[in-house]
């Protein structure tokens, strides 16, 4: 889409790729953690009858597309209050 082309053209290439590693592991840990942690949380709440219950497959593809964030909205707040450029960097490239 336009609005991921014109950030990425506007964006600070040098901030972004001095935090490639935090960058990294915030994108693929902490999204592979936050699936496996809901997931699990589904599948538990399931067994307990809180919820309907998924077996441990469902419940993890669950866990992992819940986990998606929307970055444009993270991004539009970080600029507004104005969060030092290494941060924004690394939420930008996640």
């Amino acid at each position: 889409p336009p609005i991921i082309f014109a950030a990425g053209f506007n964006m600070d290439v040098a901030a972004f790729f001095a935090n490639l590693g935090p960058t990294m592991l915030f994108a693929f840990g902490g999204t592979l953690f936050s699936a496996a942690a809901i997931g699990g949380l589904v599948y538990a709440a399931g067994q307990l009858g809180l919820c309907y219950p998924l077996s441990i497959l469902p419940s993890l593809f669950f866990g992992s597309l819940i986990s998606a964030t929307d970055p444009v909205t993270v991004l539009a707040v970080f600029k507004a209050m104005d969060v030092r450029k290494s941060v924004f960097a690394i939420i930008f490239g996640e």
